[in-house]
């Protein structure tokens, strides 16, 4: 999903009351799911197993349940239960 209007990092972690790293004015477009990420997005990860993938994802932000080395050119949100604020930025910017 694509936002309508481009938001920046720290709108999106004051939405989810998160901290995060990177630059406060980062770029976020929009959110989807691993396997269909594209530049711009956030995507979610809450398991161990699955953070190497997430962060070497094309996804911009990573939406994470700890905190991680950043990679280069991407953000991170430190999030306690990232399913759960995933889905909250799914209903803040498109509910159904």
């Amino acid at each position: 999903m694509k936002f309508s209007i481009p938001q920046t990092l720290e709108n999106i972690a004051t939405i989810l009351g998160c901290d995060f790293v990177g630059d406060s004015n980062f770029a976020v477009l929009g959110m989807n799911e691993i396997h269909v990420v594209e530049p711009g997005d956030i995507v979610f990860v809450d398991h161990p197993k699955y953070y190497d993938k997430a962060l070497n994802s094309a996804a911009s932000v990573v939406l994470i349940n700890k905190k991680v080395a950043c990679p280069p050119g991407k953000a991170l949100l430190i999030s306690e239960d990232p399913f759960s604020d995933f889905n909250k930025l799914t209903n803040s910017f498109q509910s159904f």
